[in-house]
C-alpha cells in the first residue's frame, strides 16, 4: 500500500513558493514533487486539492511579480470579483512600468506602458 504524501497544515489549500516551504522545513524538495502538490510556475506550487482556476493562477503569478508590475485585463477583473470572466487557459495579464523588462514565462501576457507586449517571454508587436 502506497504511503500518503505529507501535506503540512500550513500549506493545505494554499499557493506557496517552493523554496520558502523547503527553507521553513515544511517539505523537502522530493516531497514538493509528490502528488500532494501542483507546480503552477517555477518555484510556485499549490495544494493539488485546489481547483485550477484563473484566480489561482493570478495568485501564483502574484508571488513572483517584480516590483511595480500590476495585473490588468482578465486578471484584474478576477481580482475585483467579476465571476467567470476568465478560465484557467486564459493568460494572466500584467502591465510593466515604462522601460522595465520581465520574462514572465508561459501563461502570461505582459504589456509595457510603451505598448510593447510579451507573451510567454517573447516580444510581440
Amino acid at each position: 500500500m502506497p504511503i500518503a504524501a505529507l501535506r503540512p497544515e500550513p500549506l493545505r489549500g494554499r499557493v506557496f513558493r517552493g523554496t520558502t516551504a523547503v527553507q521553513q522545513g515544511l517539505l523537502t524538495r522530493k516531497q514538493l514533487r509528490s502528488s500532494a502538490w501542483r507546480r503552477l510556475r517555477q518555484d510556485v506550487h499549490a495544494d493539488a486539492a485546489l481547483e485550477v482556476t484563473h484566480r489561482l493562477l493570478v495568485s501564483a503569478v502574484g508571488l513572483v511579480l517584480p516590483y511595480g508590475v500590476g495585473f490588468t485585463g482578465l486578471g484584474a477583473a478576477v481580482l475585483r470579483g467579476v465571476p467567470e470572466v476568465a478560465g484557467p487557459r486564459d493568460p494572466v495579464e500584467v502591465v510593466l512600468p515604462g522601460g522595465q523588462r520581465w520574462h514572465p514565462g508561459e501563461g502570461l501576457l505582459a504589456a509595457g506602458s510603451t505598448g510593447s507586449t510579451q507573451r510567454g517571454g517573447r516580444s510581440c508587436t
